[in-house]
């Protein structure tokens, strides 16, 4: 399991012309990307942003169908809003589906909308794809983030990784004392999830007071400075910003 998550940023860590973008164009990039997608509703717009990035991530050197998975993962969460759009906004009916009426207003609508999510998820998945979350963190920390919550921010997916140990651990304690979820029924098995997901809690509770005991005992206050990493702004980042400024223009423009 410990395997699993640690494979989320496996692929950040790849050696490619968009991965030694700096950390902060890419974050500029994203917000670009997003702000782009919420205030413009055009469908070539949408169209010509999506395959822009996935044009990009070709020089990520990651295998394509790797970021494909993520983005595919991710949309059932925002596609269901859309899919649903049909079926209830609007008043010029186009089709009907058994007794549903399918409206072209709400068709346009589902439309624009399932697009404007599936390209603020694709900008995400690049970023979090080649893009270590410290520097993420130390970007935004950079780009005027209050250091309070980029150190909150850094701190949860820190102790998202000692969550998951003590979930692990608890799962192999069980297994030792030969618990089969296969040979419980339903009410058992809902008692045992439900005593496991309480032991998380409290092994996580107990976990987090000592690690933030062992922080105020380092000297570590609200007003401490974390050192981020400095690094300079070079040519490839300027070009790749002036290049996705340029296509974002000629899309708005163009449509």
């Amino acid at each position: 399991m410990h395997g699993s998550i640690h494979s989320l940023e496996r692929d950040a860590f790849v050696e490619s012309p968009l991965h030694r973008i700096d950390a902060r164009i890419k974050l500029i990039f994203v917000f670009a990307v997003v702000l782009t997608a919420t205030i413009f509703n055009n469908v070539y717009l949408m169209v010509l942003m999506e395959i822009y990035m996935l044009f990009v991530m070709l020089f990520s050197k990651i295998p394509i169908s790797n970021l494909l998975k993520r983005i595919i993962m991710i949309i059932p969460f925002g596609g269901f809003i859309a899919l649903f759009q049909p079926f209830i906004r609007g008043e010029s009916v186009i089709y009907y589906l058994g007794m549903l009426p399918i409206y072209s207003e709400g068709l346009d609508f589902g439309i624009s909308l399932f697009l404007k999510f599936l390209v603020s998820i694709t900008s995400v998945v690049m970023l979090s794809s080649t893009t270590p979350m410290y520097e993420v963190i130390n970007a935004g920390k950079k780009l005027g983030i209050p250091s309070i919550m980029s150190t909150l921010l850094g701190m949860m997916i820190r102790y998202l990784f000692v969550m998951v140990d003590v979930l692990e651990s608890t799962i192999k304690a069980q297994k030792s004392r030969a618990l089969n979820r296969k040979n419980l029924n339903y009410k058992q098995l809902l008692n045992t999830f439900g005593s496991l997901i309480g032991l998380v809690f409290l092994k996580s509770y107990e976990q987090g007071e000592r690690t933030y005991l062992g922080m105020l005992s380092r000297g570590y206050s609200k007003d401490s400075n974390i050192k981020t990493l400095s690094q300079k702004i070079g040519f490839n980042d300027i070009l790749f910003l002036s290049t996705t400024t340029l296509i974002l223009s000629i899309g708005i423009i163009s449509f």
